[in-house]
């Protein structure tokens, strides 16, 4: 951890505590990794290990990503412009050629882009995952990791999913790193059989942890679960058991309000993926008013880079609330408030985390921007200039748990330079494995 850390002189405090406050020109204490006070006055005999000045800035939560596939920066641009199931079939294609080199690179370059645009966290769904991890860790970061799983209803495939599952889960527990947890990661219901994902709810309340799932991304997923089970998705999974508050659908934008309800009752949270959504046209729009009506938990992510095409949260908040405003012809629809809320406190709930706000007993994870930039001036609502103005370049300080990962935009420990050019080599391996058919 940090240590004894002293942000002072901010001159404002987003908080994102309950009542949502805003406060102009304190001083917030830091002790083993936690928020201890935010005060007007400091001690002059307390000692502190480091200090730092933030006089002209706005302290704010670090930002949570709710839904990522980190490692498909590998892949960032390859086959743009296409439709949904034709470029996945597509990547599918390069990722069968995927090593754990690969993904280790690939997710590293990842967490880099992920601190310098002001996320502390990131919840990633992928393979070769014990690579994933050890990206990770280099980066500082916290994640929440899952093993992708796809049987496509073959029997010794699904053995082998869940054998992967589990090692993934075995292996960071024994880790004992508190920044990564596991979570079971079925990919959709168009991928695996209805054992693979009753399964692994199994696992998932064996092992304590979250269930991801992409759901209802497209129409055509939905209808063709409608035709096979004549159920919508969100019921065909509360028929197999799996829908409690350990779910979380990630995309969600073609549900019914009935499975809005369903969902609400059951206590399951979803993530919305505005930019990706918008990109692979998968139609519609999230039923956001639907979800806050119903009570249903709402977070933010940026899906991977290969289909939004960055990771960046500070631009997902922008485009998630202005495109609610556009679908429903309300300038009202989503404030900057609720898409602040939905990358900050909803996550950190969502995903059972302790960060989301800045208060005493939460863990530092704390994102610092330059309010003097000229992307944030004038400063009637600090609120409205982070969600539809800031940009990275405004970061300055990315804390997490204490520790200063970020210092004046730049990595305190990773050496940017060799991690891109690491990064490019594998990225052309890849590429050359996927052409020629053959491997590493």
């Amino acid at each position: 951890m940090g240590g004894n850390v002293l942000l002072e002189n901010c001159s404002w405090v987003v908080t994102q505590n309950r009542n949502r406050d805003v406060l102009r020109d304190k001083h917030i204490i830091i002790e083993d990794g936690k928020v201890k006070a935010i005060t007007g006055h400091i001690e002059r005999s307390k000692r502190f290990d480091r200090v730092i000045d933030c006089k002209g800035k706005v302290v704010l939560p670090a930002l949570i990503n709710g839904h990522t596939h980190a490692a498909m920066t590998l892949l960032r641009g390859y086959n743009d412009d296409t439709e949904l199931h034709d470029w996945l079939n597509s990547v599918w294609r390069v990722e069968a050629k995927l090593t754990g080199r690969d993904v280790e690179a690939g997710t590293l370059l990842a967490c880099l882009e992920m601190l310098k645009t002001g996320t502390c966290c990131f919840v990633d769904m992928y393979f070769f995952m014990e690579d994933a991890a050890k990206a990770v860790e280099k980066a500082g970061m916290k994640a929440l990791l899952g093993y992708g799983m796809l049987d496509f209803g073959n029997e010794e495939k699904r053995k082998e999913e869940l054998r992967e599952c589990k090692k993934l889960l075995e292996l960071l527990k024994k880790k004992g790193n508190k920044r990564l947890r596991g979570v079971v990661a079925p990919h959709a219901i168009y991928t695996c059989s209805a054992e693979l994902l009753q399964e692994s709810m199994e696992i998932a309340k064996s092992y304590d942890v979250l269930y991801t799932i992409h759901l209802s991304e497209t129409r055509k997923e939905v209808h063709e679960c409608f035709r096979t089970h004549r159920k919508y998705p969100v019921e065909y999974l509360d028929d197999l058991g799996v829908l409690n508050d350990r779910f979380v659908g990630f995309h969600a934008a073609w549900l019914t309000r009935n499975e809005i309800s369903l969902l609400a009752r059951k206590g399951g949270g979803v993530v919305h993926c505005p930019v990706s959504n918008m990109k692979l046209a998968t139609g519609g729009a999230f039923p956001f008013r639907e979800y806050i009506k119903a009570g249903v938990l709402t977070a933010l992510g940026t899906d991977g880079a290969c289909s939004n095409n960055s990771l960046n949260m500070l631009e997902e908040m922008k485009f998630a609330a202005l495109l609610q405003k556009w679908f429903r012809w309300n300038a009202r629809e989503m404030s900057a408030q609720q898409a602040l809320d939905m990358a900050t406190v909803n996550a950190s709930k969502l995903f059972r985390l302790n960060n989301g706000s800045v208060e005493p007993e939460k863990d530092a994870d704390l994102l610092v921007l330059n309010a003097g930039s000229c992307f944030m001036l004038p400063h009637h609502n600090m609120v409205s200039n982070i969600v539809y103005a800031s940009s990275y370049f405004t970061v300055e300080h990315v804390l997490i748990d204490g520790d200063v990962v970020i210092e004046q935009g730049k990595h305190t420990a990773l050496g940017e330079e060799g991690v891109m050019s690491i990064f490019l080599k594998r990225v052309e391996s890849l590429m050359e494995r996927a052409e020629t058919g053959d491997d590493e």
